[in-house]
């Protein structure tokens, strides 16, 4: 029973999970969604665990899993499902630390893994029996104990929110180890003790995984460079070698020994330790090296400055200033020494200085602040006052000053500032600046590129002039929607790019707005001028550059580039090698063509009754030697874009035609499908090498079947550079009029309405796959499937069932009263000759 009572203690942390899931869906999370999700779904695995052990040990406490007892079995593989929900949530955002910080890090988690393998392996396995659920819990949930604490301890980046749940996740995965040993003894005199125990462990780790994922925000604090963070032990090690000592002691007084595994363990932890302190002493002295060598350096260069220094105290007068205010300003010490430092500002800029240094005194911070100081001839002087911090003699009543002449260097800087890192027609950062600009944002999320499109076109149609206007339009944009600590800046003539703070979830939306804004009509006079604007994105990491960084947006940004206006993508490692083989299919499919390597690939479509093939679907196939096949609708696009077509489509048609010739022997009424794109359709050169085909072979009309796809006759234009839909439209009415069949290629995936398809000259109806297979649509598919196929009768057009995969595909079609289908199902895509003895066995079969 006291099991129970464990196991339904440690479900009641379900509660939490339940709080944190609720605030994530609410937008209450004050952390990141991601890492809130992972901890709540830890919890609750946690929860559920506890509740499924306790219900184990009442109803199978006996019964074994492997050799384990199901009561521990339950937590024991919770514990490693756990470990992988909670280890990646701490785990972001990645640390920025240096060789050296990464190097402690490791050696406290091989401590703390250590201290806790030590204290367990003596205290449970020295003098009793070594049983396997408990030693695989104790070292996989020591580890996983270790690291979350350490993280969590030694985070820089996030650090508030992950210290809690670092702290609470390696509390929760102990009392989940401590779970599982605890049901591994049950006959033990502490077992209930340490599954109550447990079980409170557990609440209270949900508690605090929800107060550091939900109610504490990420810091907002610039993070420390590599290389400065703390170097000081952590006090966790300490705490562990001293528990272990009296555990150690405990167990030897009450009887116990060391066996060679503690003996090692605890060796292993002490030199873990003892390493870990060596490198922070080295460390120390070294940096204490350092600060002396600095110190005497300083103390030599003070006198050749030529930057003044002044100590201020309490009231801001001065107490004491450097050589060279007399050599750089002819400041005397008589004249300054005693007196408000407000008597050298210019009397416009006194209350601005007084509050600037008593706001400094009170916090010392590092910032510069423009002054107009009067020199010891009365002239005034631009310059520029830092500070940092108190005298180190009298810390809390005092603040040093440094004040550097800039009046000769100011204009220049700026001069050279302007043309080196601002773009001079936009007024943005150039590249340059994007650049410069990115090395002192540490902690920039995101760049974002955005494409222009048709500014060209503005200024062969309206002159440069109106065109340079537009694009101050759109940089004026571009400026007035990003925040004020991120970065617009101008890459080319039509490309702009934005280093943005924000996370992926608000930089998706900065970059819609911003793709919507440049989108918008260009008012210019009495001319209103209209653009296209596409953007890409790419997460900022410590390991990548700059210009890396912007590679890989304009990566995302030329995958979206042939699609519709307005689109927004993010970097994916997958597009490199989709725009590898696209750059290897372009360099190789012009020679590829003109050798006459396309080959096509035959699929029969046939009369569902009696099995009888009617027609033949021809598309073009190319097996590349590197890329592999390039798949028909993949190959036409890329003919189209590299002005291929032409080339490609009429070989097909030639070839195709040929053979139909041939088969049509047998076979009087087989008729050929061909697979079309609205570019070619409309193309004055491809109907006459149509007709020209037709004749050549002998070839009704009829025979030749036209597909296109249903997406090109909507009246939404999603490819660049696509004919009016009223122009494929009428060279389907030609093709009708001569006699050519038309298809609508995979219909019920597009936009087509009815009133349009009941307008289009269109012979046939292709119903995609996507209509009647229930595994793809959420809809009811035979209902679905009858409405298309009396859709098809009403209007006059023969129907095929396009797709058809399995059995069920084919009951669909049949029981809708479709008399043609196709599909792998009845027989795959096939070379000519394996397609000519298809039709030969048929025929064979029809003559008996």
């Amino acid at each position: 029973m006291e099991g129970v009572v464990a196991g339904l203690l440690a479900g009641c942390s379900g509660v939490f999970a339940v709080l944190m899931a609720r605030a994530v869906g609410k937008g209450q999370a004050a952390g990141p969604s991601p890492r809130a999700l992972a901890l709540a779904a830890g919890v609750a695995l946690t929860a559920l665990a506890g509740i499924g052990s306790g219900l184990a040990a009442l109803w199978r406490p006996d019964m074994l899993v492997g050799g384990v007892p199901l009561p521990a079995e339950i937590p024991l593989v919770c514990v490693f499902l756990a470990a992988l929900l909670y280890l990646p949530a701490l785990l972001r955002p990645p640390q920025r630390r240096d060789a050296l910080a990464r190097l402690r890090v490791g050696l406290d988690t091989l401590g703390v893994w250590a201290s806790i393998m030590y204290a367990g392996w003596m205290l449970l396995f020295t003098v009793g029996e070594r049983r396997g659920a408990s030693i695989t819990a104790l070292i996989f949930g020591g580890g996983a104990i270790a690291l979350a604490a350490v993280t969590g301890v030694h985070a820089l980046r996030h650090r508030a929110a992950l210290q809690w749940c670092g702290t609470a996740a390696a509390f929760s995965l102990t009392g989940l180890t401590a779970l599982v040993i605890a049901r591994d003894f049950p006959g033990e005199p502490n077992a209930v003790i340490a599954g109550l125990a447990a079980a409170a462990a557990i609440n209270v780790a949900a508690a605090g995984l929800w107060h550091g994922s939900v109610r504490i925000a990420p810091d907002t604090r610039p993070v420390p460079p590599p290389g400065s963070e703390s170097i000081a032990s952590f006090p966790l090690l300490g705490l562990l070698v001293l528990g272990s000592a009296l555990a150690t002691v405990y167990h030897l007084i009450n009887g116990g020994h060391l066996d060679s595994i503690s003996i090692m363990l605890g060796a292993v932890a002490i030199t873990a330790v003892a390493v870990r302190e060596w490198m922070s002493a080295t460390a120390l002295r070294r940096q204490a090296g350092h600060l002396t060598d600095q110190g005497n350096r300083l103390r030599s260069l003070m006198f050749g400055s030529t930057e003044v220094a002044m100590i201020l105290d309490a009231n801001l007068a001065v107490r004491w200033q450097s050589p060279a205010a007399a050599r750089q300003f002819g400041l005397s010490e008589q004249e300054v020494l005693g007196r408000a430092v407000s008597v050298l500002v210019h009397p416009d800029q006194v209350e601005a200085v007084h509050d600037y240094l008593t706001a400094r005194m009170e916090q010392p911070q590092a910032s510069a602040l423009p002054v107009r100081l009067r020199d010891g001839f009365g002239r005034w002087r631009q310059t520029e006052w830092t500070t940092t911090g108190a005298d180190p003699a009298e810390p809390g009543a005092t603040l040093v000053v440094h004040i550097r002449d800039v009046t000769n260097t100011h204009d220049l800087e700026q001069a050279l500032s302007q043309a080196t890192h601002l773009d001079p027609q936009t007024g943005l950062a150039n590249w340059e600046g994007l650049s410069r600009a990115a090395d002192f944002i540490p902690d920039a999320a995101a760049m974002i590129v955005v494409e222009l499109g048709g500014l060209t076109a503005v200024g062969d149609v309206h002159g440069r002039d109106l065109a340079e206007v537009v694009l101050v339009e759109a940089a004026r944009r571009l400026r007035s929607r990003v925040g004020d600590a991120d970065v617009p800046a101008r890459l080319t003539e039509t490309r702009f790019a934005v280093l943005t703070h924000c996370g992926a979830i608000r930089a998706q939306l900065m970059a819609g707005q911003l793709v919507n804004a440049l989108s918008a009509p260009y008012l210019a006079g009495r001319t209103v001028a209209h653009l296209s604007a596409w953007a890409g994105l790419a997460d900022l990491t410590a390991e990548n550059g700059t210009d890396e960084v912007i590679r890989r947006a304009s990566l995302a940004l030329r995958s979206v580039r042939s699609g519709p206006p307005g689109a927004v993508e993010w970097y994916e490692t997958e597009m490199e090698a989709r725009l590898l083989r696209r750059s290897t299919l372009e360099q190789d499919l012009p020679g590829a063509a003109g050798r006459g390597e396309i080959d096509v690939s035959y699929q029969p479509i046939f009369e569902l009754p009696g099995r009888r093939p009617a027609g033949v679907e021809a598309a073009p196939a190319w097996r590349h030697p590197t890329a592999g096949p390039v798949d028909a609708e993949e190959l036409l696009a890329l003919a189209e874009d590299l002005g291929l077509l032409a080339t490609v489509g009429q070989g097909v048609l030639r070839r195709a035609c040929r053979l139909l010739a041939g088969w049509r022997r047998l076979h009087g009424d087989l008729w050929l499908a061909v697979n079309v794109r609205p570019r070619e359709l409309v193309d004055p050169a491809f109907q006459a090498a149509l007709q020209t085909a037709l004749e050549e072979h002998g070839l009704p009309p009829s025979a030749l079947v036209l597909e296109i796809a249903e997406h090109h006759l909507s009246d939404v234009r999603d490819e660049a550079h696509q004919p009016p839909v009223e122009d494929i439209s009428s060279a389907l009415g030609r093709l009708r009029a001569w006699g050519v069949r038309t298809a609508v290629d995979n219909f019920g995936t597009g936009p087509t309405t009815l009133s349009r398809l009941r307008i289009l000259p269109i012979d046939l109806l292709k119903i995609d796959r996507e209509v009647f297979d229930p595994a793809l649509s959420f809809r009811q598919p035979g209902a679905v499937m009858d409405v298309a196929v009396t859709l098809g009768r009403r209007l006059g057009l023969e129907v095929i069932a396009q797709g058809l995969a399995d059995d069920a595909d084919l009951d669909a079609a049949q029981t809708a009263g479709c008399r043609l289908g196709q599909g792998n199902l009845l027989a795959r895509p096939m070379p000519a000759e394996r397609l000519e003895a298809l039709l030969a066995e048929h025929h064979d079969i029809g003559r008996r």
